[in-house]
């Protein structure tokens, strides 16, 4: 069970077991469980749907969702969400994605096992069925799909599954069949949704509201006439009750940011002395190349990174957005915008390139100047990011674990890093192949293109621990990938490549190649001694490939995609 779900369960727990106590009749002890049971239903619908939609969110897939049961699943995308939100605007858009998970609802239904879940910030929807194989979630989905440009102002795709791989990929390909390529421009377009007031949306519950209940329950305890040390204890139960609900409705599950509700009930009418909004870089095509899982993880880091250094004790609130979950609010009650915005710009400068996506910061005494501070300071880093571009001549081919793969794999990689007390590794993955000093990247794209065409899916086996101690830098771990002809024979293809073309490779024969995923990378200026015996053996996970990633190096530890080529299947 989720260690938040049973906190949640157990302070309802304990205060009926303290009812069941009381030294009151039958009837009054049924009565103050039936309250507690309003109570709790009310709280459990906060803690696990999303207020914009209904849908379920992502807490009620800990909470709700039985994965070893599931037969069938789908997952939904808008088509360019950010592009419907500036035609029609934000509050036009949250009530047609309310109307669409209406509809996903109607004909999914929770009470025969099926679950519609939607992501705070994500233009996706996700269904798990119980009882539905992929077959059958198509064709269900199928008469919805294609009434849809009457019945809605939002188009979408899906792609059906027994892993979330499987359907993205059956998507994607209902994508390009239907929908045009999106090309954004090079100069980026203001779209944060942060600005807009979340108050607008009336379907959060007030403050007032939520308080209500409990307010009455306490007045139900003082006419019971009870001892005044039994009142007492019962008052501070509920109290404790309160708290916890309050706590867990009001923290978005997946980063423990404040969510829409938190936003609604701390920040109306508190004197703000200053405002800074974040955005992460290129989010949808992170979720492309990485995945959603690594995407995830790499918004907790991010966010546990901001809660550390903003601190509630010092006078700040920390907000994900409902309206689009890779932009991020720091709200401050103490230190002034110039003091917020030298913390936040050092936080920035000590982050770069340590998480999958970048991400910009604009800071200003309300939300309309720290939004336009941001979008001058992503147009800043993205102009130098081209001119950084055009001078990169080191590139690489990697590969990389599905997402149904990847959480095991970064699993491992908390773990080792937690013994070591290391920093463990988001972006996972193999490099086969460097491929140096190239002058022609449109030929070069072509051989490779090519060459992808004559491969096959194929799995990686990765064993044993290594670790690495590089001169003057940190050291780190690898984890070793079983060596098969398949590999030893890519890796001498792509090395004939770069030969051919003049372009330098790695030096070192197939033989003495280590293929290895960088996993941990250990603390500085401190020999790790692994004293377990058995710290660097037996890890035996294997993780299917589907496509070379083509990457070049902007920086020490920074890497672009530059294309991605897919293997036939």
């Amino acid at each position: 069970m989720d260690n938040e779900l049973k906190i949640f369960l157990q302070s309802f727990k304990e205060l009926e077991n303290l009812f069941q106590a009381l030294p009151i009749s039958e009837r009054q002890i049924q009565g103050l469980i039936g309250l507690l049971s309003g109570i709790q239903k009310n709280a459990k619908n906060l803690a696990v749907y999303d207020s914009i939609t209904h849908a379920l969110n992502t807490r009620a897939g800990k909470w709700l969702l039985p994965e070893e049961h599931i037969i069938g699943m789908a997952k939904i995308d808008i088509y360019d969400l950010r592009q419907a939100n500036k035609v029609y605007g934000a509050l036009v858009v949250d009530s047609e994605l309310h109307k669409l998970a209406f509809q996903l609802m109607s004909i999914f239904t929770l009470e025969i096992g099926d679950f519609v879940r939607r992501s705070p910030g994500s233009d996706e929807f996700r269904i798990f069925s119980t009882s539905k194989t992929p077959k059958d979630i198509k064709s269900l989905l199928s008469k919805l799909y294609r009434d849809q440009e009457v019945d809605s102002l939002l188009t979408w795709d899906f792609g059906v599954g027994l892993t979330e791989t499987e359907a993205e990929k059956k998507l994607q390909k209902q994508r390009k069949t239907f929908r045009p390529v999106v090309i954004r421009q090079t100069i980026l377009e203001s779209h944060s949704e942060i600005p807009r007031p979340i108050e607008e949306n009336n379907n959060f519950q007030s403050w007032h509201e939520f308080n209500i209940p409990y307010e009455r329950f306490i007045d139900k305890i003082h006419t019971l006439a009870l001892p005044a040390t039994l009142e007492q204890q019962a008052i501070e139960q509920v109290r404790i009750t309160k708290d916890i609900v309050e706590s867990i409705v009001t923290k978005d599950a997946l980063t423990g940011m404040l969510n829409g509700l938190g936003a609604n009930w701390y920040l109306d009418n508190t004197l703000i002395q200053a405002v800074a909004l974040t955005d992460m870089l290129n989010m949808h095509e992170g979720n492309a190349r990485y995945g959603s899982a690594a995407i995830d993880q790499d918004l907790r880091r991010f966010s546990n990174m901001l809660l550390k250094h903003f601190p509630k004790n010092e006078g700040y609130l920390l907000l994900r957005s409902e309206r689009a979950g890779d932009e991020f609010k720091i709200t401050s009650v103490k230190s002034s915008m110039a003091e917020l915005e030298d913390r936040l710009r050092t936080v920035w400068q000590k982050d770069l390139h340590h998480g999958l996506l970048a991400w910009n910061y604009g800071v200003g005494r309300n939300d309309g100047e720290a939004h336009v501070e941001l979008y001058r300071n992503r147009v800043k880093e993205t102009e130098i990011m081209e001119a950084s571009t055009l001078n990169g001549k080191s590139t690489f081919i990697i590969v990389r674990p599905d997402s149904e793969d990847y959480p095991n794999l970064f699993k491992l990689s908390e773990e080792k890093a937690r013994i070591v007390d290391g920093t463990p590794i988001i972006d996972l993955h193999l490099t086969i192949q460097a491929i140096r000093n190239v002058e022609d990247f449109t030929s070069l794209k072509k051989r490779l293109q090519e060459y992808a065409l004559n491969l096959c899916p194929f799995e990686i086996k990765v064993a044993n621990i290594a670790r690495m101690n590089v001169n003057n830098q940190q050291g780190r771990l690898w984890l070793l990938a079983e060596k098969t002809p398949a590999l030893e024979n890519m890796y001498n293809d792509l090395g004939r490549i770069a030969e051919e073309m003049g372009y330098k490779s790695y030096p070192y024969k197939s033989e003495n190649w280590l293929p290895h995923i960088k996993i941990v990378d250990l603390p500085e200026n401190s020999t790790t001694q692994i004293k377990d015996p058995t710290f660097g053996l037996g890890t035996g996970m294997t993780f299917t490939v589907r496509d070379l990633e083509w990457t070049v190096q902007q920086g020490p530890e920074n890497w672009n995609l530059l294309d991605k080529f897919s293997f036939p299947e």
